[in-house]
């Protein structure tokens, strides 16, 4: 592949007026996901129950919560609930709210801006995308790989319409930090983008520690550089991690006020991740220092032989701060080793992983199955002999990589300066981030964006020699080459066998259900239901719930399934009390009989006996209009003798 304006950066480094064409193509985009139903906004509902539950967060802020205090008081209570999101994207909801509440009324303006917020920042990651590879790809490949990026599916499923969540947030910030790294590598004298680059690496944490990923990909690059002698790289990198220390100081405070500043808690900002960067930065901070005695020490032993030139050809030769590439080695390794040791050493609760202290019970019986944390090709396909699902898998999540990592590699060999810096970058995010992939689906959106940059290296290349070889020719196939390479995945995928998934039954009914319980109590009652319902019943009604998916310790959760599993109706009885339980409700689907479901149970659970329409003397069926019973079934606590929402006074449990 030889170096021409098709992959190299013009002097046109901005798109213009041009972006407008991959912006409509969003805009088009996510409306036919609406339109088609793929993703059924149009009728109220939003993607899955974190979206649920990141509005909830934000109307229970609004109606009186407190900032400081992330507790959610109606799941699990009387304790609540505290889960590991932050405020960052609750404040950008709350903004954009604010702004439509005068037209549409504060709860209508939240779930539109809701429904908008991942495409708005799917718009802006469009953008990054752009100018991250300005240094190393023209104005036509940059276009093209905004193109490519509305057709990565994993992309598109964490950036669309109806999806609140923070994963385009955390896909926007790490394009941009990919792009101020690759700045920094080849031009390491720019303090202003340094701390621009700290402050984005700050903001990544902030809103997700799994932001610490991307920013490793940033520390890596840029401590490598300093490793093979850049000069002036370690004041730059000190210049980066001061303002990410600084930043994730004040963003402690804000997040977590002056009276929660020490918490200990790796899955969401604490003190750990302060203490981190605090530490990284003091390595940079003596190494700085250190290779700048390093410079005055040369200087001044030229100058006391009396030899001034010789002092400043020496430090010249040298390059500011630079020393033996063994020194940097083991003064890198010292740094690491120590870093990591005193942290171990303060935060013992580190061991426990990056989610920290999990559910046991959740995690067997909930998170080991949600579909984002398995692996990209699962085993049983492997074991099972599905090559046409592996391959349908393969291509649709990570197929550009069969052409765009063999571009990466040629222009890591053939390009220089700052486009090679770039490509470096890119190369690192790469090395971390499809392994990722490969081990959680989730971590996907990274690969993919990362992928694309060669990926339209390489098409750009293919559509300069097809107009080199020709002219008239290659104005009609340009546009044909264009739509085959943002689209053979898509084509390829559906000509393979696919999985065959079988229907879970019919959804749960819960807009329909919400009325009925708005209706049943004014004031707010205890549900026990499928945690995967918790979020919905949330944000739709004033109730209660014991769970909502969340790794998280949630007593709630592991209550809920004693409860349902159990063939004990007086121990049903005492624990539905202890805790208040005024509803049951169930959607006897096949993945809810699956997750009640016990082996050599001593006679009926108390789940298949409501499943079935067997419920016992104390529990009253609720009738339900005709197009909810076939879905659901609602029940109702008879605590002696009189149903709960009969005996209640009005006051919540």
């Amino acid at each position: 592949m030889p170096s021409h304006s098709a992959i190299s950066a013009g002097p046109d480094r901005s798109l213009g007026w041009l972006i407008l064409i991959p912006l409509g193509c969003c805009v088009l985009g996510q409306a036919m996901l609406a339109l088609t139903g793929i993703v059924p906004v149009l009728d109220g509902s939003l993607a899955d129950s974190d979206a649920y539950m990141r509005l909830a967060r934000v109307l229970q802020l609004h109606d009186g919560g407190a900032w400081f205090d992330p507790r959610e008081p109606r799941i699990n209570p009387p304790e609540g609930h505290v889960q590991h999101w932050t405020r960052p994207l609750d404040a950008l909801l709350l903004a954009g709210t604010w702004l439509l509440q005068p037209f549409l009324g504060f709860e209508r303006a939240l779930h539109v801006w809701g429904v908008l917020i991942s495409p708005a920042l799917l718009a802006l990651a469009l953008v990054a995308i752009a100018w991250a590879a300005a240094p190393a790809l023209d104005r036509d490949t940059r276009l093209f790989a905004c193109l490519a990026l509305l057709t990565q599916p994993s992309v598109l499923a964490y950036t669309s319409v109806g999806r609140p969540d923070h994963h385009s947030l955390l896909l926007l910030l790490a394009l941009t930090l990919v792009g101020l790294t690759a700045r920094l590598a080849a031009a390491p004298q720019d303090r202003r983008s340094a701390i621009l680059a700290g402050t984005v690496a700050a903001l990544g944490i902030w809103v997700s520690p799994e932001a610490m990923t991307f920013v490793a990909v940033s520390l890596a690059m840029l401590g490598l550089c300093w490793l093979a002698g850049t000069p002036g790289m370690a004041r730059t990198n000190r210049a980066y991690l001061l303002a990410t220390a600084a930043v994730l100081a004040v963003a402690l405070l804000i997040e977590r006020g002056p009276s929660d500043p020490f918490a200990v808690e790796s899955d969401r900002l604490s003190i750990v991740h302060v203490v981190l960067f605090v530490l990284i930065a003091g390595f940079w901070v003596v190494i700085s220092r250190g290779e700048r005695a390093g410079d005055g020490f040369l200087a001044a032993a030229a100058a006391m032989l009396r030899q001034p030139r010789a002092a400043q050809s020496a430090v010249a030769d040298r390059g500011p701060g630079a020393t033996p590439v063994i020194g940097r080695t083991v003064a890198a390794l010292v740094g690491v080793t120590a870093v990591a040791a005193l942290m171990l050493l303060c935060f013992p609760e580190l061991r426990q992983g990056p989610l920290g202290r999990v559910d046991p019970l959740y995690a067997r019986v909930r998170l080991r199955n949600i579909i984002e944390i398995q692996p990209l090709v699962p085993a049983a396909w492997l074991a099972s002999g599905r090559v046409g699902e592996v391959l349908a898998r393969l291509i649709e999540v990570v197929g550009i990589a069969l052409f765009a990592l063999p571009c990466l590699g040629i222009l890591l060999v053939r390009q220089s300066g700052p486009a090679w810096r770039f490509w470096a970058t890119v190369a690192l995010a790469l090395l971390l981030f499809v392994p990722l992939a490969f081990h959680q689906v989730r971590w996907a959106i990274y690969a993919e964006a990362f992928l694309i940059w060669p990926y339209a290296a390489g098409v750009g290349w293919l559509l300069w020699r097809l107009s080199a070889a020709a002219e008239r020719a290659g104005v009609l196939l340009r546009p044909l080459v264009i739509l085959a390479a943002l689209f053979w995945p898509l084509v390829v995928t559906a000509a393979l066998p696919q999985q065959t998934i079988e229907s879970a039954g019919r959804a749960c009914p819960l807009d329909g259900l919400a009325v009925v319980l708005n209706r049943a109590a004014p004031t707010p009652r205890t549900l026990l239901a499928y945690a995967d319902y918790g979020s919905e019943l949330l944000y739709r009604t004033h109730h209660r719930v014991l769970s909502i998916p969340n790794h998280r310790p949630q007593p709630g959760f592991a209550a809920t399934w004693r409860i349902l599993t159990g063939t004990d109706d007086r121990v049903a009885r005492v624990e539905l009390a202890r805790l208040g339980v005024d509803w049951i409700l169930l959607c006897p689907s096949r993945t809810e009989r699956w997750l009640f479901a016990v082996d050599a149970a001593a006679g009926p659970t108390l789940y298949q006996r409501l499943a079935d329409g067997e419920a016992p003397a104390w529990l009253r069926p609720v009738p339900l209009e005709e197009d909810l019973a076939g879905a659901a079934r609602l029940f109702e606590v008879i605590r002696g003798g009189v149903p709960t929402t009969a005996a209640a006074s009005g006051t919540p449990h």
